[in-house]
This record gives C-alpha cells, structure tokens and sequence, in this order.
C-alpha cells in the first residue's frame, strides 16, 4: 500500500486542501500556517493575515486524539490528512523536514477550554507523528487575548482576569470611563485586531 501511494505521489502535482488559504511567497522558511479552530475564526484570520507570507487553515471542530486511535484510524482522517497535504509532507516515518512548505506552524485557537483541547490534540499530533517538526523549534502557540480595554484613544490587550486587573490599575490615568469587550472566539474578533 505504501509503494503504491509513493507511486501516485510521484506522479501527481501538489494538491491542496480547499479550505487551506495559502500565501504567496515561495521562500519556506519566511512563511507561516496558522490552525484555526472554524470557519468563523478563519474568516477573520484570512482577512487579518499578511496573504505575503501568512497561511491559514481552518480545522473542523476537535481533531482525532492520536494518542489512542489505530493507525487505520489514522489514515482515514480527513482533517490530519489535510494538514499533511497543506504542510506537503507525509507522517511517522516517512517525514523530512526538507519537505516542510512554512517555516513556522502556529496553532491559534479560540483562549476557552475548547480551544485549549484542540491545542493540547494538535500537539499531540505533531508530537507523535512529525516529532522532527517539534525538535526543530517549528511549532508555535499562539495566545490570542481574552479582553480588550479602551480608554480614549489607547487600547490594551490582556490575556485573562489576572493581567486585565493589572492592566485597569496600572495602564490607564484619569477618572475616564474604561470600556472592556471580551472576546469569546477568534471568529468574535474584527480582523484589524486579530492582525
């Protein structure tokens, strides 16, 4: 079975997932993919990115734990086998690096307890299955805000309840009313401040 899917590798051309907006530069190493979590997130982080050299991915709710699936499993996934393809190199032994089309994987999933599963399940897939991917610092985690706070003109971002309490005591002067969005999901996010 392998030899015959090395074969027909062989012969087609690079195909791509549908759902992959992939950017314009050919340099690999500058270039980045980011894994978002929906379709909604991935509105927003493909308006927001830099179509240059930014990448993005949306991934269809929570990925299959590779922990515990069979390797038949596996290979019958739709979402892993995606982002093989959109990252142009085959899993487990058959990996190289040389192969990579981004220089850097960023994961960027919504800052809940979801999005910190599907995290915790990507990397597991990456661990097990391209652990070279990890070893050569190519895989990134994102930390998208919880709140924003403005006063005015100036806005400051915190990444939970601790940093916002922080930010409201230290960050702005004045006796000015400090207005405070929370940002349930990346998709909630406009894209000028996702970018």
């Amino acid at each position: 079975k392998e030899k015959e899917v090395a074969r027909k590798s062989a012969t087609r051309r690079l195909r791509l997932p549908g759902k992959l907006a992939d950017c314009s530069s050919s340099d690999h190493e500058a270039t980045e993919l980011f894994l978002v979590e929906g379709d909604s997130a991935g509105g927003s982080a493909k308006q927001a990115r830099d179509r240059k050299f930014q990448a993005v991915l949306p991934l269809r709710g929570k990925i299959l734990n590779v922990a515990s699936a069979s390797i038949e499993k596996l290979s019958a996934n739709q979402e892993l086998s995606d982002l093989s393809l959109a990252l142009g190199v085959k899993t487990g032994k058959d990996f190289r690096l040389d192969d990579l089309r981004y220089g850097r994987i960023i994961i960027m999933t919504d800052a809940d307890v979801d999005g910190a599963h599907i995290a915790a399940l990507l990397m597991t897939y990456f661990y097990r299955e391209m652990p070279q991917l990890v070893e050569a610092g190519r895989l990134y985690l994102a930390q998208p805000p919880l709140y924003r706070l403005t006063q005015g003109d100036k806005t400051v971002y915190a990444l939970d309840e601790e940093q916002r309490e922080a930010n409201m005591t230290n960050a702005f002067e004045g006796r000015g009313k400090v207005e405070i969005s929370r940002f349930k999901g990346l998709g909630e996010m406009p894209p000028s401040q996702l970018k």
